[in-house]
Formats: structure tokens, C-alpha cells, sequence
């Protein structure tokens, strides 16, 4: 009898290991608009065990298409998009793909979806007072911080570094870490669920 050559046998108990685990639904067609002076947005997406998938449309008929490629500990690998430009402009798509500095989150625009997967980690470390670093992705990166700060059961408030409530997100979420609302007061920026 003859045995395999112990790099045969590799290939096939990483497979097991990766095949143990499918890809599960976790979250499906979560719903949002928001509202910023004259400007609208749509927003989209679904949650898995390995990724959150979503799309934004805005007023002007840009949309992003974007993936979240999720790590251990609720924190993220990184995100890949695509940006589509209104037909009417005559621009080409834009598609990046970030990896993300370790313990660092993204942040895109006023997408719900990664203000959640903050959110997430922000639980996972607790703490009625955390502060992670972010970057924000898009067509330009910029690199930040936001302090996270616990205001009651079912309220939170991100701030910048300059600390100015006014300036930061209050958050109205539910038991699970859902958002039900978003408000910055200096904006006047408003985010809320759609439903059915």
C-alpha cells in the first residue's frame, strides 16, 4: 500500500477545514435613506458570516457597489467597491480594493452598514468608551479615529477627534446593535430604516 506525499494530504485538510464552515446568511435586504440638505441616498445591503455586501445610489444616480470582507473579532480585512458614475457624466466605473491596517474599521460616506460593523467592534472590545481607529474609503482615503460612547441602552454617540457632540453621529440603535436612526446635528444629516 502506498501513502500520499505529505503535500498531497495539505491542499485536502485545508479544504476540510475550509469547507466545515459554509458562508451563512446572517441579515437580508436591510433598507435606508438619508437626507442631507437637498441631497438623497439610498442604501442596501445583506450580512453573511464572511462579508457584508451593499449598494448606494445616490440622488445625482452615482452608485457604489461595495463588499466588506469580514475577519475575526468583528473587525474587517477590507472592502472592495466599485463606483458607478450617472450614465450622463461619461465617466468610467471606478473599482478599488483596500486591505485594512490591523484593528482598523472602514468607513464609507453615510453607509449604515459600515457604521454597523463599527458598531460590532466596538461590542466585542466593550466598554462604555472606545476608540477605534478608521479609514475612510472612497475615491480619496483618510485616516481617523472615532471614540465611541455609550449614552444609554439603546443610544450612542461616535465622535471625531475634535470631540464635538455637534459634530458627531448619534446613533439610536436597538438590543442587537441595529441602527434605527442616525442624526448629526451639525449637518443635519438624518438616516433612517425603510420597511416594507
Amino acid at each position: 500500500m502506498t501513502y500520499p506525499h505529505r503535500w498531497q494530504v495539505l491542499p485536502i485538510c485545508l479544504c476540510l477545514l475550509s469547507c466545515s464552515h459554509p458562508e451563512r446568511q446572517l441579515e437580508s435586504h436591510r433598507r435606508f435613506i438619508s437626507t442631507v440638505y437637498n441631497d438623497t441616498a439610498w442604501e442596501t445591503f445583506d450580512r453573511t458570516t464572511r462579508a457584508v455586501t451593499g449598494l448606494l445610489v445616490q440622488s445625482s444616480n452615482d452608485s457604489i457597489r461595495f463588499r466588506i470582507r469580514a475577519a475575526n473579532d468583528d473587525l474587517v480585512a477590507g472592502v472592495d467597491f466599485t463606483l458607478h458614475p450617472a450614465t450622463g457624466r461619461g465617466q468610467p466605473s471606478l473599482t478599488r480594493r483596500v486591505g485594512m491596517p490591523k484593528g482598523t474599521l472602514p468607513l464609507m460616506g453615510n453607509s449604515v452598514a459600515f457604521l454597523e460593523q463599527l458598531l460590532r467592534r466596538t461590542k466585542a472590545l466593550g466598554g462604555d468608551s472606545v476608540t477605534i481607529p478608521i479609514l475612510q474609503v472612497g475615491a480619496d482615503q483618510s485616516a481617523s479615529t472615532f471614540t465611541v460612547v455609550q449614552r444609554g441602552p439603546d443610544s450612542l454617540l461616535m465622535l471625531t477627534p475634535d470631540g464635538d457632540p455637534r459634530n458627531g453621529i448619534h446613533l439610536a440603535v436597538d438590543s442587537l446593535g441595529h441602527i434605527l436612526g442616525v442624526h448629526i446635528p451639525l449637518s443635519g444629516l438624518q438616516i433612517r430604516p425603510l420597511t416594507e
